[in-house]
């Protein structure tokens, strides 16, 4: 009887011991960015902010959004116009408003409201206010409106996308509150210095400080209330999943850029008050859609220098303690031999 050939098993791995642990490898986590000073100013940053406004036509919406502002403003100005034809309190009012603030154009607005009255007949002057105020008022709604849409959908207006009830009420609120608050703030640029501090005294010291005084002073609260008005907009433009988006980066780049269009036009219209009436007009009419229109996209790049920073720089100060505790997980686990 022979023998079934020799078969060579493989070798059986050693029973393990009654209690075996295996661990895994830790799992790999990167370390919570810091956000700090430095950080706002990152080359990359500012590169992919030039690339996204470039990609969102930025520049172009800017310019619709300054015209829109520009139309605004002219007819906001004759509404003013037939107001004051009507009302002698008005007239009276922004008489006195334009000799303490711009005294020099103070004449040219009361004989132009002088030949109003004298030559436009009264249902005339009503119906230029209420035709221009309605104009005005519609315009600056749409205007403030496609601002906010703008900067919550990053740039991609969909035709499907209709505002709810809740989104134009909160426009229409926002509208008021930063037409108001940018007019204040346009006040307190182009009005001029009380008589006391711009003539000599006999201390010339003395009398330096106090202008100086007053500049900062003017400047503080033009300051403030911009970035009142630039982050009420980025606030109330923010989707609701959306609300960890920091707005006070944007704010302070929106603002600086207002301050510095504000400080150039402040001293160009001096500047251009001196020459004939027709450039004069000129003039200021180009140089306030420059204005606006650098005003403009210093909002909607803030807009989105908000976005980027949240997406670079995602975990702030107040989230690193909790990024630091790792969460719950299963990274071990423990084999026992069954009895």
């Amino acid at each position: 009887m022979s023998l079934p050939p020799y078969r060579q098993f493989p070798p059986q791995p050693p029973e393990p011991s009654p209690a075996t642990t295996y661990q895994l490898p830790p799992a790999t986590t990167s370390p919570p960015v810091k956000r700090t000073a430095g950080s706002y100013l990152n080359l990359s940053l500012w590169r992919a902010l030039l690339l996204q406004a470039a990609r969102h036509r930025y520049w172009l919406k800017g310019a619709a959004i300054a015209y829109g502002i520009a139309c605004c403003l002219l007819f906001g100005g004759l509404a003013v116009l037939a107001t004051a034809t009507l009302n002698e309190s008005v007239s009276l009012f922004i008489t006195v408003g334009l000799t303490q603030w711009l005294p020099d154009l103070a004449p040219t607005v009361r004989t132009l409201v002088t030949q109003t009255q004298t030559e436009w007949q009264l249902w005339h002057r009503w119906g230029l206010l209420l035709v221009t105020a309605s104009l005005g008022l519609s315009l600056w709604l749409k205007v403030v409106g496609l601002a906010q849409q703008i900067i919550r959908s990053d740039g991609d207006l969909a035709s499907h996308l209709v505002p709810s009830l809740r989104q134009r009420l909160t426009t229409i609120m926002v509208a008021g509150v930063s037409a108001g608050l940018t007019l204040l703030a346009l006040g307190c640029v182009l009005m001029a210095l009380p008589a006391s501090l711009q003539g000599a005294t006999e201390s010339p010291l003395f009398n330096l400080v106090q202008r100086l005084f007053a500049q900062v002073l003017r400047w503080c609260l033009t300051a403030s209330t911009m970035a009142l008005v630039f982050g009420l907009l980025y606030r109330t433009s923010q989707k609701s999943s959306a609300r960890a988006t920091p707005i006070l980066p944007g704010t302070v780049f929106a603002t600086s850029i207002w301050l510095l269009t504000a400080g150039v036009f402040r001293l160009q219209l001096g500047s251009v008050m001196n020459h004939h009436w027709l450039y004069s007009m000129m003039s200021i009419v180009l140089l306030s859609q420059l204005v606006l229109y650098c005003c403009t996209m210093g909002l909607l790049l803030g807009g989105q220098y908000n976005k980027l920073v949240h997406r670079y720089f995602p975990q702030s100060r107040s989230h690193q303690a909790a990024a630091q505790v790792p969460p719950p997980s299963f990274d071990s686990f423990t084999i026992q031999k069954p009895p």
